[in-house]
C-alpha cells in the first residue's frame, strides 16, 4: 500500500497505473495455479492442498470428505464447491483435482481475500440447527479478551446456555507478562457474573502457548460426543484448532486469516477415531471498528504481538487520535497539588504495537481530521461517513478502563468532575465503546 500527497497528482496516477498492472498479472497468475497443476515450465504454479491424503492414519484430522458423503467441501472453510459463480463461497475451476476453493487458496498462499456475498443469517440458522441435532453437545465458545463487549453476544449466550459450555478466553499470550493469570480468571468470572453462562468453566486460552493448547486437547479428547467451537468473526476459533491439530501431529488445514467469516460451514476435525471437534462459521463483528476500514488496514485491528502500553500525561482539552479514525478527548477536570498548581493525568492505552497515536489541541480535533485523512493511516474507507461522539462523566474516585471494540481500552484512575469523550466513526450498527472495570 502507498501513500502520496494530494500535490503531486502526475506521479501520483504513474504509481496508480503501475499497481492496477502488478495486479491484473498477480491474478493472472493466480488463475492459472488454480486451473492448471500439472506442468510448472508451462508458468502454471503449483497448488498444494491435497490435506486428506497426508494424514499418517486415515480418518483422522480434517475428515470433511473422509466418508465421501454428499458433496464436495472446501477443507479450509467447509463450504461445498461448485463452478458457476465465483462471486460466491465455494467456487473452483475443478472439483476433482481441489481440496480448497479459490477464496480459500488466495487467503492461504497469498493472504488474498476474494470479496464473495456470505450471508450473516446463514451463520445464524446453522447455530440454531446445532442445537437441534442432539441433547448431549458441549460448545467451547471463543472470545477475545482484548475486546470482551465486540467478541460477546448475549442472543448467543441465550441459544447455547442449555447445553454443556466452556468459555475461552483466548489471546491471554498477548496481554502483559507482568499480569497474573489468577487475577485474569477472576477478572472473566466477574464479568460473566450477569451471563446466562456464570456458572460455565472458564479455560484461558492462547493458539502460540503450547501449554495452554495441551489443556484444550485434553478438554477435546475427554468427551465421544458432539463439540463445537463457536463464537464472533476473528476471535481465533480455527487458529486454536490448526494448533490443535499441530500438538496432535497432525495437518492444521483450516485457513485462517485476518479476514471476517474465513470459515463459511461446519468442518469436521478428528483428534482420535472418537474424539472430534466441529469449527463453525464466525459471525461478523458488527460493531467492530475495522468494519468502517478497508481490509488491507484490517492488521492494524486484530492483535498478533503482545499488547503495548502507551502513556500521555494530559491536561484538559487535550486529544490523542487512534490514526485517522478515532479520538480520545479530556475535556474537562483539574487535580490541584499542595501549592494550588494543576497535577496532569496520566492515561494508559493499550493498542495493536502497528497503530500510531497523536496527540493535539482538543479544539483543532475536527480540523486536524478533516486537513489529514487522506494520509493518516489506518483510515476511513469512506470520508463521508459520520462520527458519534460518546462522552463519560465520574462523580468519584475509581479506577477504570474504557473499551473501544478494535482499538483496545484505556485505563486511568476517574475523580470527580472529570468529563471524556471518545469520537468513533458511524456505522450500520454502531461501535461499541464501553466502560469497564480495570484489567491491568
Amino acid at each position: 500500500m502507498k501513500f502520496f500527497n494530494d500535490d503531486n497528482e502526475e506521479k501520483k496516477d504513474g504509481f496508480l497505473d503501475i499497481e492496477k498492472k502488478v495486479e491484473e498479472l498477480e491474478n493472472k497468475i493466480l488463475n492459472s495455479s488454480h486451473i492448471n497443476t500439472e506442468d510448472m515450465n508451462k508458468g502454471k504454479v503449483k497448488q498444494v492442498s491435497k490435506v486428506s491424503l497426508k494424514e499418517v492414519e486415515p480418518g483422522i484430522g480434517n475428515t470433511t470428505n473422509y466418508y465421501g458423503e454428499g458433496p464436495k467441501k472446501c477443507v479450509g472453510c467447509g463450504k461445498e464447491m461448485q463452478t458457476t459463480d465465483e462471486k460466491t463461497p465455494g467456487y473452483v475451476i475443478d472439483i476433482e483435482k481441489q481440496d480448497y476453493c479459490l477464496r480459500c487458496f488466495k487467503i492461504k498462499n497469498y493472504n488474498r481475500l476474494v470479496e464473495q456475498e456470505i450471508n450473516d443469517k446463514d451463520f445464524i440458522d446453522i447455530l440454531d440447527n446445532i442445537n437441534k441435532e442432539k441433547e448431549k453437545i458441549r460448545y467451547y465458545y471463543v472470545v477475545d479478551i482484548f475486546d470482551l463487549p465486540g467478541s460477546r453476544l448475549e442472543w448467543l449466550e441465550k441459544l447455547i446456555s442449555s447445553k454443556e459450555v466452556i468459555i475461552l478466553a483466548n489471546k491471554v499470550d498477548l496481554l502483559p507478562k507482568s499480569i497474573k493469570n489468577k487475577k485474569v480468571l477472576e477478572y472473566l468470572k466477574d464479568y460473566f457474573s450477569n451471563s446466562v453462562l456464570k456458572n460455565s468453566k472458564i479455560m484461558l486460552m492462547s493458539s502460540i502457548k503450547e501449554e495452554y493448547v495441551f489443556n484444550l486437547i485434553l478438554e477435546l479428547r475427554s468427551v465421544n460426543y458432539d463439540q463445537y467451537i463457536i463464537g464472533i468473526s476473528n476471535a481465533g476459533k480455527s487458529s486454536l484448532i490448526n494448533s490443535c491439530l499441530r500438538l496432535n501431529q497432525q495437518i492444521p488445514s483450516i485457513v485462517t486469516s485476518k479476514y471476517v467469516n474465513t470459515t463459511l460451514d461446519k468442518i469436521k476435525i478428528n483428534f482420535t477415531k472418537d474424539n472430534y471437534i466441529y469449527d463453525t462459521p464466525g459471525l461478523i463483528k458488527h460493531n467492530h471498528i475495522a468494519i468502517a476500514t478497508a481490509p488491507s488496514f484490517w492488521d492494524y485491528f486484530f492483535f498478533q504481538k503482545e499488547i503495548k502500553q502507551v502513556t500521555f500525561q494530559l491536561l484538559k482539552g487535550q486529544t490523542i487520535f487512534y490514526g485517522g479514525l478515532a479520538w480520545f478527548s479530556f475535556e474537562e477536570g483539574e487535580i490541584l497539588n499542595d501549592k494550588n498548581k494543576v497535577v496532569k493525568t496520566s492515561f494508559h492505552f493499550y493498542v495493536n504495537k502497528r497503530m500510531p497515536l497523536h496527540r493535539t489541541k482538543s479544539l483543532n480535533a475536527m480540523s486536524y481530521f478533516k486537513k489529514h485523512r487522506q494520509s493518516l493511516t489506518p483510515r476511513l474507507k469512506d470520508i463521508s461517513l459520520g462520527f458519534k461522539k460518546n462522552e463519560f462523566y465520574f462523580d468519584k474516585n475509581e479506577n477504570v478502563d474504557i473499551n473501544i471494540s478494535g482499538l483496545g481500552w484505556i485505563n486511568f484512575k476517574a475523580y470527580p468532575g472529570m468529563k471524556l469523550s471518545i469520537t468513533v466513526p458511524k456505522t450500520e450498527f454502531g461501535v461499541i465503546v464501553k466502560k469497564l472495570k480495570p484489567l491491568i
